[in-house]
């Protein structure tokens, strides 16, 4: 499986560099943040390229190093690459999105046990964007997807014994308040 992530995010990225080395008429690229995640301290940010006048190409991660307490950690790591399809024109108006995703996580929440394990996916998401000014937009998004999660189960936080492994098939929702800048 890690070597289909890896196929998919190579390809990704020589697409998008490929992109940046051909002359097209109406290159468009865009970086923006979801400022919902930002709110739960996690590191994000997506870069986006124009394709056509209707269809967008994204790269989107975004990483929690962080431990809240000393039972209570969501660290990860995720990327998402995808594309969009705009009804009006793009980076405004309404889309919709398809959109893959891979992960690394170790997670622990006020128990006697920790996750650790690699979690890969598909969604779908509806959104809106708003031109706030000529270089900026601010977007709405919302979908839902399903995350495959092979895990391992250990014993206390920081140590311990595997107590089991296993998968959970998870509903992944997704809910974005993007701030965008536009170049």
């Amino acid at each position: 499986m890690r070597q289909i992530v890896r196929y998919c995010l190579l390809s990704f990225f020589l697409l998008f560099a490929g992109s940046l080395t051909t002359p097209l008429r109406a290159q468009f690229y865009s970086v923006q943040t979801n400022t919902l995640k930002l709110a739960t301290i996690t590191f994000n940010a997506e870069g986006s390229m124009m394709l056509s006048t209707h269809w967008t190409l994204n790269l989107g991660f975004s990483y929690n190093p962080w431990n809240f307490s000393d039972t209570r950690k969501i660290r990860h790591f995720l990327l998402e690459p995808g594309a969009r399809y705009w009804f009006w024109q793009t980076y405004a108006g309404s889309f919709i999105s398809m959109y893959a995703m891979g992960a690394r996580y170790n997670v622990a929440w006020e128990g006697k046990y920790r996750y650790q394990g690699w979690g890969y996916g598909a969604g779908m998401t509806y959104g809106r964007s708003w031109l706030l000014s000529k270089r900026w937009n601010m977007e709405v998004e919302a979908g839902l997807g399903l995350l495959v999660a092979p895990y391992t189960k250990y014993r206390c936080e920081h140590c311990g014994d595997k107590v089991k492994s296993g998968t959970y098939f998870l509903p992944a929702p997704k809910v974005a308040f993007n701030l965008v800048y536009l170049f």
